[in-house]
């Protein structure tokens, strides 16, 4: 039996964001969470009479607002992850983080973003947007390596077959992999190492429709004084 509880909170919505709770301490860790629904995973921290001790961002968001800031605002608790100069604590590989009497390592996980992470737990990877259901994260936004990404890849892929994958977004309605599945079915990562550079190095014409208002937003400084939101609508 699971010693925790794991729930992704935006209903399928394709940035996905995760609870994750120690049932014995009612101590409570949520990942990636969006600006507009943070009313609704406050109703969830309710409704168990859940305290959030920690929020983490796995990397600067490109596509969506960080509710990172103001759960931390609201709730009292610590606002970790990236970006290093907007978050109360930068965390680093190796870290283990503690939810009660639940744990997870951080790993630096570089290449989407330079400062991306993932999460592993003893049966589970939030891999945040490194890897994803069948596709990797881009690398041709700000701060974007190909090179890096490949080597943090490589690095997911030396885990346990059988770990479930937890991405960051997922854009087919899928909620889960494992590391074995996507060794074998994902298309990127059966390219050699001069094919996935060369995939991931062709420019691209889209962009996140929200590319420079969530970098603002993502990235502002820590000193910055932080109004409190007064309406947030529905993602």
């Amino acid at each position: 039996m699971m010693g925790f509880i794991f729930e992704e909170l935006n209903g399928g919505a394709s940035c996905r964001t995760y609870l994750i709770v120690s049932p014995r301490t009612r101590q409570a860790l949520i990942v990636d969470p969006v600006l507009e629904l943070v009313p609704g995973y406050m109703q969830r921290l309710a409704k168990d009479q859940l305290r959030l001790t920690m929020v983490v961002d796995t990397h600067t968001h490109a596509d969506h607002l960080s509710g990172g800031r103001e759960l931390a605002r609201m709730t009292g608790a610590v606002h970790a992850g990236a970006p290093e100069g907007s978050v109360q604590r930068p965390l680093h590989d190796g870290e283990v983080l503690a939810v009660g009497d639940v744990h997870l390592t951080v790993w630096a996980s570089p290449g989407h973003t330079s400062d991306a992470l993932v999460l592993v737990m003893e049966d589970r990877v939030l891999t945040g947007d490194t890897l994803l259901i069948g596709a990797t994260g881009r690398t041709d936004l700000p701060t974007g390596d190909a090179e890096a990404e490949y080597l943090s890849l490589q690095r997911l892929l030396s885990l346990p077959g059988e770990l479930l994958v937890f991405p960051a977004h997922d854009y087919g309605g899928r909620t889960f992999s494992t590391i074995g599945h996507e060794r074998l079915t994902n298309p990127r990562l059966r390219l050699d190492h001069e094919a996935f550079i060369r995939l991931m190095t062709s420019p691209r014409a889209e962009k996140p429709a929200r590319l420079t208002e969530s970098l603002a937003y993502n990235t502002r400084p820590l000193e910055a004084r932080d109004e409190p939101v007064e309406q947030l609508s529905v993602f």
